[in-house]
């Protein structure tokens, strides 16, 4: 008889866990393209079945020895690394564009003037209220599961990386892979577990920003003159949020309209 109450007991509180078990585990996985790069000026991409724009320009800087980088002595020629967004494309993603979209990518031209440690950093940049152009974070919505980048190498021993932050500020290096190939490869990092993207209050999904890309050099390769391109860089995530009553209070349209006092 006490073994028929205990077992009753141990069915009872595993039906009563098992609602919020399913919710924590539930998934909705979309894949968003968070950056084109057909712009110079202007980030579009989608997010829950709709447009989004932002304005936003990608800054390329290069460590100290960068060609021409002194700006004493070199101050009527054009520092590296250089930066330019002609009408190119992966193939394997747009074949020859026979519905004429304005496609783009951004390359990077670098040039260093010694073998070394050398590394080209490029991060996203808004203009502030004084007109200078400052780093900001590109926000990655949901619970990113990957990031994957288009990106062309030419067989140079270089290997790029992504930056980002997590929930709580902490910067974190996601390694995107080695370019020591030519032509066009979608290069994929799965983001590690560990990496904090939900906090205990609502909303709960506080996300990952991307801070920059670098692209470094090894020490041992050749830097007097190299090109990369970076196209369609896209995310996997989990957009899947837990219903509850008044949920439209945390949107970001609603918190806009009812406390931007400006």
């Amino acid at each position: 008889m006490k073994q028929g109450r205990l077992l009753g007991l141990v069915l009872l509180m595993s039906l009563a866990h098992f609602p919020l078990w399913a919710d924590e585990y539930a998934q909705r996985l979309e894949s968003i393209v968070l950056e084109t790069f057909d712009s110079p000026t202007e980030r579009t991409w989608m997010e829950n079945g709709k447009e989004m724009k932002e304005t936003r320009e990608w800054m390329v800087v290069g460590s100290k020895f960068s060609t021409f980088a002194d700006r004493t002595k070199y101050a009527n020629e054009i520092p590296f690394p250089r930066k330019a967004f002609p009408a190119v494309w992966p193939a394997a993603l747009f074949d020859t564009n026979p519905d004429g979209l304005d496609l783009k990518a951004m390359g990077i031209q670098g040039r260093f003037d010694r073998k070394g440690y050398n590394y080209i950093e490029i991060y996203p940049a808004k203009q502030n209220e004084d007109g200078d152009m400052v780093a900001y974070s590109l926000p990655l919505p949901g619970i990113v599961k990957s990031i994957d980048m288009w990106v062309w190498g030419s067989m140079y021993k270089y290997s790029i990386e992504l930056h980002i932050r997590d929930a709580n500020g902490i910067p974190f290096i996601l390694n995107l892979g080695s370019l020591w190939y030519q032509g066009w490869r979608n290069l994929k990092v799965n983001v590690p577990t560990h990496i904090p993207q939900m906090q205990q209050q609502v909303p709960r999904y506080k996300g990952l920003t991307l801070t920059k890309i670098v692209i470094r050099t090894d020490p041992s390769e050749r830097v007097d003159n190299f090109y990369v391109y970076l196209d369609h860089m896209k995310i996997l995530t989990d957009l899947h949020q837990n219903p509850f009553d008044g949920r439209d209070l945390i949107r970001p349209e609603f918190l806009d309209r009812t406390w931007n006092t400006n």
